[in-house]
């Protein structure tokens, strides 16, 4: 087991519990006891001609995503002449769905605290961010949170730790509210956009500051929540260690070391830090905006190449990455450049099953920036699933069982529940029940930029026997669902990456069972 492997599952299920997770094909082995009487039903990848094929798998806390600012007094922009915005967040998605195309289910979402930044936030401020969450859900949307002081534009602000904590205060109750659209909420408040640089009192720069800021943060987080910070060096002034299973990275600079701001790179001191917290934690990243869309010194105008960037988000295990910055140079690239399957797997990189096949076997590129949308974060496919529907006359119990593997850049990392449903006809939940798995421990392919095993990750069996209600008679239907843990009538749900399985109200539909009561 790689050390990587043994770190995920310790976090995922506890240190008692790895020694008894089955790794390789016996993961997904069949009880040696089963009779005949099981039906088997295997199940596939989406390929390219599916009518699925070419569009965004819209998952929760996953993938591409946009971005926008709101000062939280008024919801204007900070931004002078900001032509991407509305008080209205479902016109401004739909501004930013526009200009820069579908294939994101996530935002950057800033509220500036530039006026509010010594005092208490009135309630006001409250209702516009609540407001704005409201948005977000009625649009499927969730949000990658940061709070700021500093824009950049107005003198910045002389907020001090107490300031902060108190901040934080106000908006946990607000936040845990609205956490179903919430994928992450970044550290954020000091310095300019809140990327810990620059800020008055030079928070950033003291251990005793920084570790009374995230620990107040970490404190507040709804449960399975995580927040990021920019750099390995601040993640390491954290001296309260209790709170940093919650702490991941967010690389506000991705152009795989070119440049001067990524520190995301082999050779850096903090390599073997984000080598060692990514598998668990939230990671997310953009790159620097592009010479078309800003006259800022930083901004970047040569492409990144696509395939090397792809290795460097499965290698440090990133779950979003955003789709507006540099969207004039890199990702008209990378929607330009093929990817086929050889340069794929020769890159070591998760090929899916039939992502690159037509349903007659031919093979088909897929699009550099195809891959990425699809891969970032998790994607779960469901190989085959059993039932035996014998055993609900002899006992009233279905016993199923589902073959599962992980074919994205990452694994889970928000606790959810892993339930198996029955059906009737009209979609109605007969029965269900909970298999006891944790979907945190579907672990992807190794990292591409390691000495990691990049075979391709073994399948893993959930199990569960559903209870039958007597008389239960006639066509039904067995499911897989994977709800929102804390909101499960209004979170989302995820839904597996297979050709031709039903979507009913959050389930994957897996296979048709006749009952005859009993």
């Amino acid at each position: 087991m790689s050390m990587e492997r043994r770190r995920l599952l310790t976090t995922a299920l506890g240190t008692a519990a790895v020694a008894a997770v089955p790794f390789g094909p016996a993961a997904a082995a069949s009880p040696a006891a089963r009779s005949a009487s099981w039906h088997t039903v295997p199940h596939r990848g989406i390929r390219p001609d599916d009518p699925e094929g070419r569009a965004p798998l819209a998952n929760p806390r996953r993938g591409f995503r946009y971005e926008m600012s709101y000062n939280a007094r008024d919801l204007t922009s900070p931004w002078p002449n900001e032509q991407d915005h509305s008080p209205d967040v479902t016109e401004t998605l739909d501004l930013l769905e526009r200009e820069y195309g579908p294939g994101a289910n996530l935002t950057q979402l800033y509220f500036y605290l530039w006026d509010f930044a010594t005092s208490t936030i009135p309630q006001s401020a409250l209702d516009n961010i609540e407001r704005v969450f409201r948005g977000l859900r009625s649009k499927g949307y969730a949000a990658v949170l940061r709070f700021v002081y500093d824009d950049g534009v107005r003198e910045n602000r002389r907020y001090t730790v107490q300031d902060i904590q108190r901040h934080i205060g106000q908006l946990a109750p607000l936040v845990a509210r609205n956490s179903d659209v919430v994928a992450v909420w970044q550290a954020g408040f000091l310095g300019t956009w809140g990327e810990w640089h620059g800020s008055y009192y030079r928070h950033e720069t003291y251990p005793d500051a920084v570790t009374a800021i995230m620990t107040t943060l970490v404190e507040a987080l709804p449960p399975g929540l995580h927040t990021q910070v920019r750099y390995a060096e601040k993640r390491d002034m954290i001296t309260n260690r209790a709170i940093l299973d919650r702490v991941g990275f967010h690389n506000d600079y991705v152009t795989l070391g070119e440049g001067q701001w990524d520190y995301y790179v082999p050779g850096n001191p903090g390599w073997p830090r984000y080598l060692e917290v990514s598998p668990t934690r939230m990671m997310d990243g953009e790159m620097p905006w592009d010479k078309g869309q800003s006259s800022d010194p930083y901004a970047w105008s040569t492409v990144i190449p696509g395939i090397a960037a792809a290795r460097r988000l499965q290698t440090l295990r990133f779950d979003s990455l955003s789709l507006v910055h540099n969207a004039t140079v890199t990702l008209p690239g990378w929607k330009a450049a093929e990817l086929t399957e050889r340069q794929a797997t020769e890159a070591q990189l998760p090929v899916s099953d039939g992502y690159f096949r037509d349903r007659a076997g031919r093979s088909v590129a897929r699009t550099q920036f195809e891959y990425l949308r699809d891969h970032l974060g998790y994607r779960v496919e469901v190989r085959e699933s059993r039932h035996d529907p014998s055993a609900v006359r002899r006992r009233g119990r279905l016993p199923v069982e589902v073959d599962v593997v992980n074919r994205g850049f990452a694994a889970p990392k928000h606790p959810r529940p892993v339930r198996l449903v029955l059906l009737d006809a009209a979609g109605r939940t007969v029965a269900s029940a909970g298999t006891g798995a944790d979907w945190r421990a579907w672990l992807p392919q190794g990292r591409a930029e390691t000495g990691d095993d990049h075979a391709p990750p073994a399948p893993t069996t959930v199990r569960a026997e559903l209870v039958v209600p007597p008389g239960t008679r006639g066509p039904h239907r067995i499911g897989l669902a994977l709800p929102d843990p804390d909101f499960p009538g209004r979170g989302r749900a995820v839904r597996c990456a297979n050709a031709s399985v039903p979507w009913v109200d959050g389930v994957n539909v897996l296979a048709e069972v006749r009952l005859g009561g009993r």
